[in-house]
């Protein structure tokens, strides 16, 4: 990630909005582009087997489509029996055990725990009963009701559904992983705006000490919960030199941000699209509905072809084609 969290934040609406709602505009134009798409729409229309390729591909992608969701509703329904399994093992902390300013949400110790966990659509907040000090519990209290206060519970799950729907893309799954990474961040900031410089030098020390802490790494579900530390020490690395360089408090160029919320508009204006000629008339017509016509000799010396409602002047009618087809005068 080389942009800021602002660029970063716009971009990501884009993107998912244009992958969940795929609609040309009015004034979007189709132009056609023989050389690139004619290839593409034989191969897509390519029979095997009884079926175009096209229908196999759309077969396989619902296949997956369903595989991914009954995973996901699995994994949902997992989180919440661990939740309840929390819930029933744990100790609900008092306001005079935290600093009164972190106590807005349900906080609960538990011993089965080793990493501090957040339950956001729960609004639930579970903490290890040992391991750490009050100055890192007090920081990881702040980055977890940073990620409850602004449902990044929520949007994980809308995320993830743009992986289910799009679950043969390799980008979406970098997608994925690029916006936890920009929820941390954010988090982060969240969590340390109003710090001086000896605050924010110790909430970065709590970073590293809770990575050295946490030897065993309980994740109680990926899909709905935050952790203060991230498995990848490279992303708690990214994360730290994002704080140190005082990127958040800088902002991307607006012009730049316009740019990017035109972008998806530009790049809708024009669809490329396949071309075929328009078949000739005759071709449209089989052999026995040539046997059923007739040919009429016009006034003027030309010929009229004549099968049921349709009609048609033709050049030679003792071409092979014609030439067992009755032949009347005109009226």
């Amino acid at each position: 990630m080389f942009f800021r969290t602002d660029f970063l934040s716009v971009l990501a609406i884009i993107i998912v909005l244009r992958l969940l709602f795929p609609i040309e505009f009015k004034f979007t134009q189709s132009i056609a582009a023989t050389p690139i798409m004619n290839p593409f729409y034989n191969i897509m229309h390519y029979k095997f087997h009884s079926f175009e390729i096209y229908n196999l591909l759309l077969l396989i992608w619902v296949i997956g489509i369903i595989i991914k969701s009954i995973e996901y509703i699995f994994s949902v329904s997992q989180s919440n029996k661990n939740y309840k399994l929390l819930i029933s093992n744990s100790v609900k902390l008092e306001t005079n055990d935290l600093d009164a300013e972190l106590a807005i949400f349900p906080i609960f110790s538990s011993q089965f725990l080793y990493v501090p966990t957040v339950f956001t659509t729960k609004k639930s907040i579970f903490l290890p009963t040992t391991l750490y000090t009050k100055s890192e519990l007090n920081n990881i209290l702040r980055h977890a009701i940073s990620h409850v206060q602004h449902h990044d519970g929520l949007i994980k799950h809308i995320i993830n559904l743009v992986v289910i729907l799009y679950w043969w893309n390799p980008l979406v799954y970098i997608f994925r992983n690029q916006i936890h990474l920009l929820l941390e961040m954010c988090a982060d900031y969240k969590s340390t705006k109003n710090f001086n410089e000896v605050e924010s030098n110790q909430y970065i020390r709590d970073l590293i000490n809770i990575q050295k802490k946490t030897t065993i790494y309980n994740q109680v579900h990926k899909y709905s919960n935050s952790n203060i530390i991230d498995e990848s020490i490279k992303v708690l690395e990214y994360r730290i030199n994002y704080m140190i360089e005082n990127k958040y408090k800088k902002k991307t160029n607006k012009l730049l941000l316009a740019t990017l919320i035109l972008f998806p508009f530009l790049t809708n204006s024009i669809i490329l699209e396949p071309s075929f000629p328009a078949p000739d008339e005759y071709e449209l017509l089989s052999e026995k509905d040539l046997k059923n016509g007739y040919i009429t000799v016009n006034k003027d010396g030309t010929y009229t072809f004549h099968v049921g409602k349709l009609k048609g002047i033709i050049n030679n009618p003792k071409s092979k084609e014609f030439k067992d087809i009755p032949i009347i005068k005109g009226e």
